[in-house]
């Protein structure tokens, strides 16, 4: 990037109103007894039982609420994932920004759908969607991106991601991986964009986090929406998980605003509502079958 370029690109940012994760500071007793923002109010680690040689992954996640656009709200689907050593997210914002391969000035597009890769800075491993933006950012370490706008609503979505075409660059693999959301209300697909991956024979780990966060700008912890978010449904390879196991963990030192339970195979965190007297930071929430007797 030239001189000139970063000058600009630093200029565009100053004109933004506080990126997520990078709140004003706040007064009062709240801002004392939180840490900054952002706040993961849980994260969920799953565990399917297996690693698998990579061809997709899905899990859907079903939202009560329709959640204004004042409230930062992330809702991760796929929270924290591995293929092979590369770790990667992605779900559903209320807010989002993102920018072009070739204006690189982040501009604010509301509502979106999102997936990131970690450990890389390349605008060439990035193919956004038609419509949709990206971003190359080192402020939370290294990570590319794609945002797609997409007016979604409370209802039920299942965010998927799979292999799509290979490439070899310098005579080594790597793999395009493309994320869709399927809306059940809308009956449609959406291409979030897709990102390229390092290596051919890509693995998919066991242990798959999903996460709840509250970003951006800090505001009165009574502003967290009250709404119950519904994960469940994971399929490996098109191929239902048969006995998921999960455990809830509860972030230290950020609002204990969200419990999770388990209903059948899935967890059902209810959000907005503070949890008094909670002792335990991690929850076993779906536990391991027992052995068949024979």
């Amino acid at each position: 990037m030239s001189n000139h370029t970063k000058l600009a690109f630093v200029a565009c940012v100053t004109l933004l109103i506080a990126l997520p994760g990078t709140p004003p500071a706040a007064a009062g007793d709240e801002a004392k007894a939180y840490k900054r923002m952002p706040w993961h109010l849980i994260d969920i680690w799953w565990d399917t039982g297996a690693d698998a040689a990579f061809e997709s992954y899905s899990i859907d996640v079903t939202i009560s609420e329709n959640v204004p656009s004042t409230v930062n709200l992330y809702i991760a689907p796929i929270g924290l994932g591995w293929l092979s050593k590369t770790s990667f997210y992605g779900g559903i914002q209320t807010q989002s920004d993102g920018n072009t391969k070739a204006d690189r000035c982040l501009r604010k597009i509301g509502p979106a759908l999102l997936m990131s890769m970690w450990g890389e800075r390349s605008l060439d491993a990035i193919r956004p969607s038609i419509g949709g933006l990206c971003q190359s950012s080192g402020h939370e370490g290294d990570f590319v991106s794609v945002r797609r706008p997409y007016a979604w609503s409370k209802g039920t979505y299942t965010y998927r991601i799979f292999k799509m075409d290979r490439e070899v660059i310098d005579g080594k693999p790597h793999t395009w991986i493309g994320a869709f959301v399927y809306s059940h209300a809308k009956d449609e697909n959406v291409f979030v964009g897709a990102l390229r991956f390092k290596g051919d024979k890509l693995v998919l780990s066991r242990k798959i986090a999903s996460f709840i966060e509250i970003y951006g700008r800090r505001k009165p912890v009574a502003d967290i929406p009250k709404l119950t978010v519904t994960f469940g449904n994971l399929k490996v390879n098109g191929q239902p998980v048969k006995s998921p196991t999960a455990m809830a963990h509860y972030p230290k030192n950020v609002p204990d605003y969200a419990d999770a339970k388990a209903k059948d195979k899935t967890i059902v965190v209810k959000v907005g509502t503070p949890v008094e007297g909670r002792t335990k930071r991690d929850v076993r929430v779906i536990e391991k079958p027992p052995a068949a007797v024979r």
